[in-house]
């Protein structure tokens, strides 16, 4: 029995089938939705990021046309939900993320490999096989030839090649015709190939960038988790500042960029790329596989991963600071301990509740018992004319049950008792003479008071007044008022 991958064992795929964002998406129930919105919007469009604002007007102009389509499948969610589910960590299929104060959403590497595959199970009226065994007999000579130290195998390759070229020079000057060693299917079959893998090169960046966060993370964890002593960690992360750059992703990555950028490559590419588009096979494939901005979308999202790789490292530089680390590590304290009390909870379960919860359901509120809306009433004043009248017609003793505290008989009051004594305070001065008239006459003794020469109220003292009224005890609390007699 031939020795099984692990990757394609029954626990490993079971796991795979459970866990993985990709076969999520596959065996969704909306799967034909959210992979043609996917498609239409992110990898047709050759787009890595789209503002969160742009994206949910789109996905709401398609999500009305698919319901129009649609054979009585039911769309019960708003475009926002849509987008929030989508993006959140039991999905995995949008990455959110925040860019210049804005929000914008970019399609996950597992969910572009799940809408390739639908790509790939379309069936394609021509599919060539010629062209990818010379590739991969080409592939392997040049592994053979670049890797073989012999000089002899080296001298002989190079005569090869030289005696190869001297004799089609020959051919040329003795015919003066240059003879296409490529015939229609072939040159179709070569250009479909350069097409796929273009494209391929373009959807594997989303990847690319999803193994550096990848290796972010481990370093991170290490860091959190160090133990030992600060100089230790700053050697531990100036031996790997460049761990990211220095993994085999991060060195393919790089020579990819590097032979990219080169300007003399990208003039090459693109005076190769219209010589190619002239010849007739190649020209009747350019409106189904549009290849001339490829050489830009490469750009884009190779710019898009080094930016990415920028904000990894500032994080990294930023785990360093002593601070944050600090918090870190509280942080992950803190989580500890929580997550051994509740090992130790489930272990000894309490006879008594742990924690109470007032509301156990939530409160709905249905729109129809909401009020109304009521517009309000505008307050429309009069004011008439006024007229002397003679009394005759109403009665005017509501105008005498007013009541009316005389002040000079309150100033005689205290009059009488500061000629016995050079200060009396409020609550003496009611002692001697209760108030017969309640609140306002005792008011009254306030307002007095604030015309004395000097400062009559003590905000240090309190005193507590208790008087009658229409039957009914009442107790007055204001700051000790003192009056003073005016000779002094």
């Amino acid at each position: 029995m031939a020795d099984i991958p692990e990757y394609m064992t029954y626990s490993y795929l079971r796991n795979l089938r459970q866990n993985n964002a990709a076969w999520r998406l596959l065996t969704a129930d909306q799967a034909a939705f959210i992979a043609a919105f996917f498609y239409r919007e992110f990898i047709a469009g050759k787009r890595r990021g789209i503002e969160a604002q742009e994206l949910l007007e789109r996905l709401d102009l398609f999500l009305y046309d698919a319901q129009r389509q649609s054979e009585g499948e039911a769309f019960g969610r708003s475009p926002q939900d849509y987008l929030e589910i989508w993006s959140d960590g039991s999905h995995g299929w949008l990455r959110k993320y925040e860019y210049r104060e804005e929000w914008y959403y970019d399609l996950t590497a597992p969910a572009q490999k799940a809408v390739e595959w639908l790509v790939s199970l379309h069936k394609q009226d021509f599919v060539g096989t010629e062209s990818r065994l010379r590739t991969v007999f080409n592939l392997l000579h040049e592994i053979a030839r670049e890797t073989d130290t012999d000089v002899a195998h080296r001298r002989a390759w190079l005569l090869e090649q030289q005696e190869k070229i001297a004799a089609e020079l020959d051919e040329l000057e003795r015919s003066g015709v240059v003879k296409p060693r490529l015939d229609e299917v072939q040159i179709k079959e070569r250009f479909l190939q350069a097409e796929s893998t273009a494209r391929a090169i373009l959807a594997d960046f989303r990847e690319v960038e999803e193994n550096f966060r990848e290796l972010t993370r481990q370093v991170r964890d290490d860091v959190v988790k160090w133990t030992r002593g600060k100089g230790e960690l700053l050697e531990k992360i100036f031996h790997e500042s460049d761990i990211i750059r220095h993994s085999e992703q991060g060195r393919s990555f790089m020579a990819f960029w590097r032979y990219l950028m080169m300007s003399r490559q990208q003039e090459d590419f693109r005076a190769t790329l219209e010589q190619v588009s002239q010849a007739e096979p190649v020209h009747e494939l350019l409106a189904e596989h549009p290849i001339a901005s490829i050489n830009r979308e490469w750009v884009r999202a190779a710019g898009s991963v080094q930016q990415t790789l920028g904000q990894l490292s500032a994080q990294l530089r930023r785990y360093v600071d002593e601070d944050y680390l600090r918090e870190e590590r509280t942080i992950y304290q803190l989580i500890r301990r929580i997550e051994t009390a509740a090992v130790d909870l489930r272990a000894d379960t309490p006879e008594k509740p742990v924690m109470t919860i007032q509301d156990m359901a939530p409160e709905i509120q249905l729109p129809m018992d909401r009020r109304l809306y009521a517009a309000p009433h505008a307050t429309k004043l009069e004011s008439p004319a006024l007229q002397a009248g003679s009394g005759a017609d109403g009665s005017l003793r509501a105008i005498f049950d007013q009541v009316v505290v005389d002040p000079e008989r309150l100033q005689a009051n205290l009059h009488a008792l500061l000629a016995e004594r050079p200060a009396v305070t409020l609550s003496e001065v009611l002692a001697v003479y209760p108030l017969e008239q309640g609140l306002p006459e005792l008011l009254t003794y306030l307002v007095l008071a604030s015309h004395e020469a000097g400062e009559a109220f003590d905000a240090e003292a309190v005193d507590r007044i208790l008087f009658e009224r229409d039957g009914r005890k009442w107790l007055a609390v204001c700051d000790r008022v003192v009056f003073r007699r005016e000779d002094r």
